[in-house]
């Protein structure tokens, strides 16, 4: 069987973070910890999760049966990681909320925690209507990848993660972390991203 190609990351965010710059299913896979052993110690009791799959991870994370725009969301999202984020030792697979009070505590947290902070993801909050960052993040897709994934794995990406949505005729758009034309004009090692910066939607309202 052919090996599967994998997607190549869009050039602007190449030229900034190299190999940092993943898929979402990537990056998500990457965060994985080891799995417990035995499988029962597992905090999902033996039910199965994404922690405790082991090699068969990808599987739990994507199915036969999945929708297309959730496997769209997996391969066409790009993710950073923060350098600083710290490592998940342990993968708590419960799932209690549902993504928009995921997205609502997340803010909320972190505007209390900064009420200055940059991270797109806190643009025009209000709890009153919804920037087109939070619509993004509330789709139903996300829905479905926080079943998958657990509350405490999607918190620790939109606090510790530059994410990317696709956009229509190969443009990205920012819905979390710190803005990405910040970084191009902050940096004259890389000028030349400002000529693509018109590929690259920021979240805005």
């Amino acid at each position: 069987m052919a090996k599967k190609k994998k997607r190549r990351v869009p050039e602007v965010l190449w030229r900034l973070f190299h190999n940092r710059a993943r898929t979402l299913c990537d990056t998500i896979i990457s965060l994985i910890p080891p799995p417990p052993s035995p499988e029962a110690d597992c905090l999902c009791n033996g039910r199965g999760c994404l922690g405790c799959g082991g090699a068969n991870a990808m599987a739990f994370l994507l199915r036969p049966t999945d929708p297309p725009d959730y496997r769209k969301l997996l391969s066409h999202c790009f993710v950073v990681l923060d350098e600083s984020a710290p490592s998940l030792s342990v993968l708590d697979p419960h799932h209690r909320w549902s993504q928009v009070e995921i997205l609502r505590r997340t803010i909320e947290t972190m505007m209390s925690e900064q009420p200055t902070t940059s991270n797109v993801i806190c643009y025009d909050y209000d709890k009153a209507s919804c920037s087109s960052s939070f619509e993004l993040l509330t789709s139903s897709a996300w829905s479905l990848l926080l079943r998958r994934v657990g509350d405490a794995l999607m918190i620790y990406m939109l606090r510790n993660a530059s994410i990317f949505m696709p956009f229509p005729q190969k443009a990205l758009h920012q819905v979390a972390g710190f803005p990405i034309s910040d970084l191009c004009f902050a940096s004259s090692k890389h000028t030349s991203c400002e000529y693509e910066l018109h590929l690259l939607r920021m979240s805005i309202k």
